[in-house]
């Protein structure tokens, strides 16, 4: 990403992350100095510039439902709010580890792209580093996977065939649709070589 695209992302997170929690009335960790907090939502913000408008929704909205704090009334600490970021987007750093483009360039990978659960497959690899996913992982990654791939080619119709979908859905197909250019993405830097890493 270039400086001007930093600034931009930057830019993003605060206005639609950061500045929305703030506006909660979501308060400094007591844990955090004054300017151990404004360093804390600095790094937040260049840390997550590579997330859409969308995506830091997505994370805006686990924040609210997690704050920090013993009565839950603190800004998240900024750990947990980057772990949960890697579900939503992972960090645009030149591509996923050899392990994750291994699996996602297999035979499993390209079931999981064909079958609709790529997302919860690269999850899964995320989660489990170094223990191939064997078959009865890929039919519990392909059941909890049912739902949303129905939802996701439900929503794609409508949207193809011009229904209004609601901001939710819109969110929620933008949200998809970047996870699986994710997975496709790893499968092909996989492809070109990586395997052998």
């Amino acid at each position: 990403m270039d400086d001007k695209g930093q600034a931009a992302g930057e830019k993003r997170v605060r206005e639609h992350l950061i500045e929305p929690l703030l506006a909660l009335g979501l308060a400094r960790p007591t844990t955090l100095t004054k300017a151990a907090f404004e360093t804390m939502l600095r790094t937040l913000a260049q840390t997550l510039a590579h997330m859409s408008a969308e995506e830091l929704g997505d994370l805006k909205a686990w924040a609210q439902d997690n704050p920090g704090g013993p009565k839950r009334d603190r800004f998240p600490i900024a750990v947990h709010i980057l772990d949960r970021a890697k579900g939503i987007r992972p960090p645009e750093t030149g591509g996923a580890s050899p392990f994750l483009r291994r699996v996602m360039a297999s035979r499993v990978g390209d079931a999981a792209l064909a079958g609709g659960y790529a997302p919860e497959l690269l999850e899964h690899a995320r989660a489990n580093r170094g223990k191939w996913p064997g078959r009865f992982t890929v039919t519990q990654l392909q059941a909890s996977a049912r739902e949303a791939f129905r939802r996701f080619e439900d929503l794609q119709l409508r949207d193809n065939r011009g229904d209004e979908l609601t901001a939710e859905e819109r969110r929620f197909l933008a949200h998809r649709t970047a996870q699986i250019d994710r997975c496709r993405e790893i499968a092909a830097l996989g492809k070109g070589g990586e395997q052998a890493a």
